[in-house]
């Protein structure tokens, strides 16, 4: 009996010591929030900005995959749009236009010793699903004003950014605004298909002429409600964004008359094929630009989440499943297979020789594509399946930039003074932007965009009824100029 009691005293002191350090963790969390200072207020006409977004929508600036003929005119009417609408950005920035239609701006400082900074966006736009045209509450390219939104395609991706930092752009040198450290603006014409003319060339050019980049600023990231389970909206900064692969999966047998099915056909091989992959996902990992973002929150996490995240020595394997239960958060841990295209037989009564799949991989970080084809190629483990690279676009994923600047700070101060009650924390970005082809000039690259959205209208990207919120627009040269001032000052 006295044994007994020995024992249990003991478990009893071990579990009062594993509680000890759990709740010690817990509340040990911290974050990385700072207090908003005082809100830039510029006074410009806000009505004919709105405009101006407005009418940048109509024009089709339409970028599409292999095959698809671009109507030069749209992307040349744009450019004369923004040339009328802008005269001081045109007047007084020198401007290359790299293949025709990619803008590159120079705004020269007054201190040549200072690296310049690089303010990005792009202005070509994907194709409307021609399936559900009828869905759509407006014309996909009217650029309506209605219900507190500006309607219609490349209102989320990307005029947003490109007419916001012209309007930026127009209104400080109106004010002859004259910066330390010099300015670029680059807007692409193609980043819908890989940006190879535009971003790309930019970033070849910067090379010849020795330009390193103090700060690189793109689209990526905007401000979030519901994305987490905290009190207020977070600000997500893009600090890495993943990679980009496609492999083509070729199943190949002889074929043969439907009536006499053979036990192994190229259609079967190939869902086989395909279900193993959905079957053996890639790990999960908890590391980067996602542990980044739940340090910088984590106390702001409700006490389960706070407590599973800070004993992640006991609880990351749970923490992680959390994460990939959910297709929304699953991206930030894992590299994702997604198969997008499939392929086979030319009549319903002829078994057809081949069979073809495109399967989609966005890498995570730390992963290659080298990781990617051994693991495809072992998972499948059928030699009657090749696999290929399928398409043009590889991007490797990117460094991840160091939240522990004062570039990070600057950024995340001018986001808490102009929308104060926000959390501002860095974050993945699952799809690829232009900014990846400046990798090489700068290690300090940073994905934003000052736009409000929910839930609801981040599954609008690409898709039917794009829009952006008014105020998103207006307040977005408050934030930029915010930013500007204290990038070059």
């Amino acid at each position: 009996m006295k044994l007994f009691k020995k024992v249990m005293l003991v478990l009893l002191g071990v579990l009062l010591t594993l509680l000890t350090i759990f709740l010690v963790n817990t509340f040990r969390l911290g974050h990385t929030q700072i207090d908003p200072g005082e809100r830039v207020a510029v006074e410009w006409d806000r009505d004919a900005m709105l405009y101006r977004y407005s009418q940048s929508i109509t024009y089709k600036t339409i970028s599409g995959d292999d095959g698809f003929a671009r109507d030069t005119t749209e992307f040349v009417a744009f450019l004369d749009f923004i040339e009328e609408s802008y005269p001081l950005v045109h007047y007084r920035l020198e401007r290359i236009l790299f293949n025709e239609y990619t803008p590159l701006y120079y705004w020269e400082g007054t201190d040549s010793s200072l690296d310049p900074i690089l303010l990005m966006g792009h202005y070509d736009v994907v194709p409307i699903d021609s399936t559900d045209i009828d869905g759509w509450e407006y014309e996909p390219f009217s650029g309506a004003i209605a219900d507190g939104y500006v309607w219609g395609r490349g209102t989320l991706d990307n005029k947003f950014n490109v007419m916001a930092l012209l309007e930026t752009a127009e209104y400080l040198l109106a004010k002859d605004y004259s910066p330390s450290r010099s300015i670029y603006l680059s807007f692409g014409h193609d980043e819908e298909i890989g940006g190879a003319e535009g971003a790309m060339a930019v970033s070849r050019y910067f090379q010849q002429q020795g330009v390193n980049l103090y700060y690189v600023l793109d689209e990526g990231g905007a401000i979030v409600s519901g994305a987490m389970p905290v009190d207020n909206p977070i600000a997500m900064i893009g600090t890495a964004e993943k990679g980009y692969l496609s492999l083509e999966l070729v199943a190949r047998t002889s074929g043969g008359h439907s009536s006499q099915p053979p036990h192994e056909m190229a259609v079967t091989m190939l869902s086989e094929a395909l279900l193993k992959l959905y079957d053996n996902q890639f790990p999960a990992r908890l590391d980067g630009a996602t542990e980044d973002m739940f340090d910088s929150i984590g106390s702001k996490l409700p006490f389960l989440a706070r407590m599973m995240y800070g004993n992640r020595w006991m609880t990351e394997r749970f923490f992680k499943s959390q994460l990939v239960s959910d297709h929304a958060t699953a991206p930030m841990v894992r590299t994702t297979v997604a198969p997008t295209m499939l392929r086979a037989g030319v009549k319903d009564n002829v078994l057809p020789n081949e069979a073809r799949a495109v399967v989609n991989f966005r890498l995570l970080p730390g992963d290659s594509f080298e990781t990617i084809r051994d693991h495809v190629q072992n998972v499948i483990d059928n030699d009657n399946i090749a696999i290929r690279e399928y398409g043009t676009i590889q991007t490797v994923p990117s460094r991840v930039s160091s939240v522990n600047t004062s570039i990070y700070r600057k950024l995340q101060q001018a986001i808490m003074d102009q929308y104060r009650d926000v959390y501002v924390a860095p974050y993945l970005v699952s799809g690829a932007t232009d900014s990846r082809h400046f990798s090489n000039l700068t290690d300090q690259i940073f994905r934003f965009a000052p736009m409000k959205m929910n839930a609801d209208e981040l599954a609008i990207i690409h898709g039917t009824n794009e829009r952006v919120r008014v105020e998103s627009f207006e307040n977005a040269i408050d934030f930029y100029v915010n930013l500007i001032q204290a990038s070059t000052e």
